[in-house]
């Protein structure tokens, strides 16, 4: 692995998107790029690994008198993935950089843009099919069975698109029917509920 050049008075603000080696207080070790953070130093981690030595082999890593300081120690690391993450700013240690971003200030720019356009279109796709009006139902059947043949033509909408156009009376009429029983629906439960 390459080391990566950062300034030395480079903050958490400009290395937004690089891949962090994060150091916490338990001695866990979290590896991802970083996504966001606070003043509190909280930490949003995005493919972030998780690595810690299990209590186990920490022995191990004790210094031992009879040992040579050119021996090779075998311990094993326990890895698990955990996506997206948050670590709590009291818990953190230190951070260093692993892995520059893989995109450019200038590509990270564009894109950060391209999502800002989409999202406002979609906003405004959104106010736009919130302001028009719903669509036009059929008046119900069962509610015409009731009434006469007369007051069938009333409950029908006077749009030409149900009476054909030739509905040189109703012109002025309601579109639906006043006089028809209001439909009642049978009292359906939510989930869980309990008649007593």
């Amino acid at each position: 692995m390459s080391k990566i050049q950062v300034a030395h008075s480079s903050r958490l603000a400009n290395l937004i998107d690089y891949k962090l080696r994060v150091l916490t207080q338990d001695g866990r070790v979290y590896i991802g790029q970083l996504m966001a953070f606070d003043k509190h130093m909280n930490l949003v981690l995005n493919e972030c690994i998780e690595e810690r030595v299990p209590k186990t082999q920490l022995d191990k890593l004790r210094p031992r008198k009879d040992s040579k300081d050119g021996t090779t120690l075998n311990i094993k690391v326990e890895k698990r993935v955990l996506g997206l993450t948050i670590l709590r700013g009291e818990q953190i240690l230190s951070t260093v950089v692993e892995d520059k971003p893989l995109l450019s200030k200038k590509e990270r720019l564009m894109r950060d843009k391209k999502e800002k356009k989409q999202a406002q279109k979609q906003t405004k796709l959104r106010k736009e099919k919130e302001k028009k009006p719903g669509k036009i139902a059929k008046p119900n059947t069962a509610n015409a069975k009731h009434t006469s043949s007369n007051s069938r033509e009333i409950a029908q909408p006077s749009s030409s698109r149900y009476n054909g156009g030739n509905d040189n009376i109703g012109a002025n009429r309601s579109r639906f029917n006043n006089e028809a029983p209001p439909q009642t629906r049978k009292f359906q439960p939510p989930p869980g509920f309990k008649r007593k």
